[in-house]
């Protein structure tokens, strides 16, 4: 199976790497000048391509290292959270819509 996803280098926009799709052609940068970095980027995109049903699963073992009380948490735990993020009309606005959970 062909890579959709390949790297380049532009050394017109301060060495900055991108990521080339294939499929549509388009290129989109990655925001970094480390090359084992825009790899891993890469690599990752194409895995999720060859691999679709494994995304899912991937990205909880992600979440849940960067926060271990992720698989323990409630969805009226998260809005809650949310809620104290606001302030004003949002914050009006967010304790309505947050009542309909």
């Amino acid at each position: 199976m062909k890579t959709r996803y390949r790297l380049i280098r532009r050394g017109l926009r301060g060495g900055a790497y991108y990521c080339v799709d294939s499929t549509t052609g388009k290129r989109i940068s990655l925001s970094t000048q480390d090359e084992d970095e825009a790899r891993q980027i890469i690599e990752a995109k194409n895995q999720s391509q060859r691999q679709p049903a494994l995304n899912l699963q991937i990205a909880k073992a992600y979440l849940a290292g960067a926060d271990p009380n992720f698989v323990k948490r409630t969805w009226r735990e998260l809005m809650d959270e949310f809620v104290r993020g606001k302030q004003g009309s949002n914050l009006r606005l967010a304790q309505r819509r947050g009542k309909g959970l």
